[in-house]
């Protein structure tokens, strides 16, 4: 199935009104789109031509949906859902689903206060070097993790900048290796361009042959290479210990990743207290994530309700019933993100 593909159930024009509704928020709606042409076809081929939706329409869907995993049908049973209760809010009778197990390779991500925030930031600043190492990576931690923090990027794509990617003079980052393949600009706040022109003015007193040019990457060793996330990851896991927070083991966090969710759902918190327009800002936020579509931003508004209820009181004023009620066990994909 594809973009040009015609939706002809007696759903089909629901179906269209439902996508144009929701690319007012999406960036790219196609996760949506999918769903709906399978649900689609499966009305038509079993022939159900009724406005209305019952138990049977549902499981002929679900039967369907052949050869995905868990995760998958997870993904599209709550997006049929929100499908199915926006024709309930219009007066059309449906059975909604509930929906399914929340598989076990879904992450419930950590949000860090904003004191354990600067308490980790405290400890980053105060770590210290024993003994010689050349290799070691120590000098770009308190740079390294003040970007991820401030800005929401993904380690793989903060270890990937290179020198000529940086521009103090629009104060702009610019990122060309992304999860999704696409470049993306990030702006500098003042704070974060007085830490980088620090982290920049010693790493570029190393006796690196060529350490400051373009294509060189921005966060390196003392030997001037670059690193993978392991390195960050395990002085991570160290500075969570020494400020008192625990560490769960593989797979279970806190994690490096953890702080671009932190850093989501602080801003959303501070756009609330604000009085920002979360029915405007939820868009430009998945934008700064380099989220695929504001459905994966639209997560982080369950997570946010934990913390602080207030945001949804806002946004729920707007958006109705566009966002689905996912319970807090339910809450995101940790690592699709």
């Amino acid at each position: 199935m594809s973009k040009g593909y015609v939706f002809r159930s007696a759903f089909a024009p629901y179906i269209l009104e439902f996508l144009k509704m929701k690319g007012n928020l999406v960036v790219n709606s196609d996760v949506y789109r999918h769903t709906l042409q399978q649900w689609d076809g499966a009305m038509l081929e079993n022939g159900f031509n009724e406005l209305y939706v019952t138990r049977e329409m549902v499981s002929a869907w679900e039967n369907s949906l052949r050869n995905i995993c868990d995760r998958t049908s997870y993904t599209k049973h709550t997006q049929l859902i929100q499908f199915l209760k926006y024709m309930c809010r219009l007066g059309i009778e449906c059975f909604v689903p509930r929906i399914p197990k929340r598989p076990s390779s879904m992450y419930t991500p950590y949000v860090f206060t904003h004191e354990e925030m600067s308490r980790i930031m405290e400890a980053i600043d105060k770590s210290e070097q024993k003994g010689f190492r050349p290799k070691s990576c120590l000098i770009c931690m308190p740079c390294l993790f003040r970007l991820l923090y401030s800005t929401g990027m993904r380690i793989s794509e903060a270890l990937n900048i290179k020198n000529g990617d940086v521009n103090f003079q629009s104060d702009l980052i610019f990122l060309t290796k992304t999860k999704n393949g696409k470049e993306r600009i990030i702006p500098m706040n003042p704070e974060l361009k007085v830490v980088l022109s620090q982290y920049l003015k010693y790493r570029d007193m190393m006796p690196v042959e060529g350490i400051c040019k373009p294509e060189r990457h921005l966060f390196v060793s003392g030997i001037g290479k670059p690193f993978t996330a392991t390195t960050p990851y395990t002085f991570f896991k160290k500075i969570l210990r020494q400020c008192g927070i625990a560490h769960k083991g593989k797979n279970q966090g806190p994690r490096v990743h953890d702080l671009r969710h932190t850093f989501a759902v602080h801003t959303l918190q501070k756009m609330a207290t604000e009085g920002v327009d979360l029915y405007a800002g939820l868009p430009v936020l998945s934008v700064l994530l380099g989220h695929a579509s504001v459905r994966e931003t639209e997560w982080y508004l369950r997570l946010t309700r934990e913390f602080y209820p207030e945001v949804i009181d806002i946004i729920s004023s707007t958006t109705g019933g566009i966002f689905p009620d996912v319970d807090k066990n339910n809450m995101y994909y940790g690592k699709g993100n």
